[in-house]
């Protein structure tokens, strides 16, 4: 299924009460949005989640999850239903919802492959009261998107599809479910059959993945018998499938059926309806895309997205990889890959943050549409190497050092929030030193400098050292070409390293050079000239 989901989790505070500002209290165990089903006639689906915002209780504190996902235009396997001669479709909240919006976009068979995003802006607004809504009569495909927000801030994103109407004017649900069996419902209203609409005992099941393998060993023998489909009306068939296979875990299924337009002998079309349904809750499966800042080597990558906290750790040893889609291995992951790692939405609430359990790594290689050429590939690599320079340089200077603020704001190369992080992380623990992001202004601010000399304009840190590259390719105004030299043909990346302890306890790398690898990984970097105070 191609949904994306990313989740974070957050311990809030301890909370033992029973509302929050008059409104319904999230209790222990609800863990995420309630369920939205969309009823049709007699067919009832339940509207797939995307992205959440939520809050619940776990052993008495309030935990509160971001989940990010996909637009539902981008979903593969989407809840869905075929529209026929109701006019319209409820909507089927949980109590705590508060306020709800419904859009929807015209599509055609395999629009979810399509990588415009500017389709999004294109959404016509549902008018909808009390949860009903019309069904589309224009014979056309529509995918919906569902906004909920709940009593006491939580709020979700759903989808759903509501497909053409049936030409044979059938459509299949399915009721009594148990993890053994449930119950076959075919009516017909509407369409335009040539023949006599008529089904089987056959069918067969498929999880979430599109596939089932059968259990029983042998042959499997169906029985004959055909069973007619009346124009205007219904059929119940019981399908016990516990003989082929088994009990069926906890999930999201579909079962499949086939039906034949008979007209004469050697005179028939068929064609396979199917319905969907879900045993318990269906479980949880989310994809998070990452940039690998080091360790892929050891196969013990440290991993960034985007915001300053996305920072986290992945033992890639024993996981499946695929390389632009081929199974491959943990050794052909680099320093600078982007990966997308599938997982069962789990996040440890350690820092940095770890995966609960990753099913999948899909790496791409450096071209390809994920991983384009023309980026800073492995700018975390290069500056690690400069930092691991300037701390070996001058060595006294660290001495005594229990912390080091790693400043990469003015870094060039438009490193992202997490992997700024990411660097100072991975610094810090090498050093066994706690590692900051501040600037020294913050630092002053957040009371980790003194006063130096009796003066208040100067500053020193005792029991730390302040490291910062920032960007050094502003125009020299004698020579303008200064801040574009090419080598090669490729543009040089310009910056300054400095370490810091004290007005008289500083150490500068200067006039440093890096040409930027538009397809590989960074060779190495020059220095222009060195200064000590």
């Amino acid at each position: 299924m191609k949904k994306i989901v990313s989740i974070l989790l957050v311990i809030l505070m301890l909370c033992s009460c029973a509302a929050i500002g008059g409104k319904t209290e999230f209790v222990e165990g609800i863990t995420s949005p309630p369920a939205v089903k969309i009823q049709y006639s007699d067919v009832s689906i339940t509207a797939g989640k995307g992205t959440y915002s939520w809050e619940y209780v776990e052993n008495g504190k309030n935990v509160w999850v971001e989940a990010d996902s996909d637009h539902p235009l981008f979903w593969e396997d989407i809840a869905s239903f075929s529209a026929g001669t109701e006019k319209t479709a409820k909507l089927i909240f949980d109590e705590r919802m508060e306020s709800y919006e419904l859009k929807r976009w015209e599509v055609e068979p395999g629009y979810f492959e399509s990588e415009d995003y500017s389709v999004l802006d294109e959404g016509e607004r549902v008018i909808s009261e009390e949860g009903i809504f019309e069904v589309p009569t224009d014979g056309k495909m529509y995918v919906y998107d569902l906004y909920v927000k709940y009593e006491g801030g939580g709020s979700c994103y759903y989808g759903f599809r509501i497909n053409s109407p049936d030409e044979w004017g059938l459509t299949l649900s399915v009721s009594s479910v148990t993890p053994t069996g449930a119950t076959l419902i075919f009516k017909q209203s509407g369409g335009s059959p040539t023949g006599e609409l008529m089904t089987g005992s056959h069918y067969r099941l498929e999880n979430e993945n599109g596939e089932l393998p059968y259990i029983v060993e042998g042959d499997v023998a169906w029985t004959a018998e055909a069973y007619g489909i009346q124009k205007d009306g219904e059929i119940q068939m019981q399908a016990n499938w516990e003989w082929l296979y088994g009990t069926l875990e906890p999930g999201t299924y579909r079962i499949y059926k086939g039906v034949m337009d008979w007209r004469e002998a050697g005179d028939s079309n068929s064609k396979e309806y199917f319905a969907e349904f879900t045993i318990g809750e269906k479980p949880v499966k989310s994809m998070k895309i990452m940039k690998i800042v080091d360790g892929s080597e050891s196969g013990n990558l440290v991993l960034a997205g985007e915001n300053s906290g996305d920072v986290m750790t992945l033992n890639a040893k024993n996981v499946p990889v695929f390389l632009d889609g081929e199974p491959s291995d943990s050794s052909m992951l680099m320093d600078g890959m982007t990966i997308h790692v599938y997982h069962n939405g789990e996040i440890l609430e350690t820092y940095p943050a770890s995966f609960g359990k990753v099913g999948e790594i899909h790496a791409f290689s450096i071209g390809s549409k994920n991983q384009p050429g023309g980026t800073y590939f492995d700018l975390c690599g290069l500056y690690l190497k400069v930092l691991d320079d300037l701390w070996e340089v001058d060595s006294g200077l660290n001495g005594g050092a229990e912390y080091v603020s790693i400043d990469l704001s003015e870094a060039p190369g438009e490193l992202s929030e997490a992997e700024k992080s990411a660097v100072a992380w991975i610094f810090g623990n090498k050093y066994g030193v706690q590692a900051l992001t501040f600037t020294m202004e913050e630092l002053k601010n957040e009371g980790y400098l003194t006063v130096a000399g009796g003066s208040n304009d100067l500053y020193q840190w005792d029991n730390g050292v302040y490291m910062q590259i920032y960007d050094n390719s502003a125009v020299d105004p004698i020579d303008e070409e200064s801040s574009s030299e090419i080598y090669f043909g490729l543009p040089v990346l310009k910056f300054d390293a400095m370490k810091w302890r004290s007005p008289l306890g500083a150490y500068m790398f200067m006039g440093c050079k890096a040409v930027w690898p538009e397809m590989g990984t960074w060779s190495d970097y020059t220095i222009d000239s060195q200064a000590i105070s």
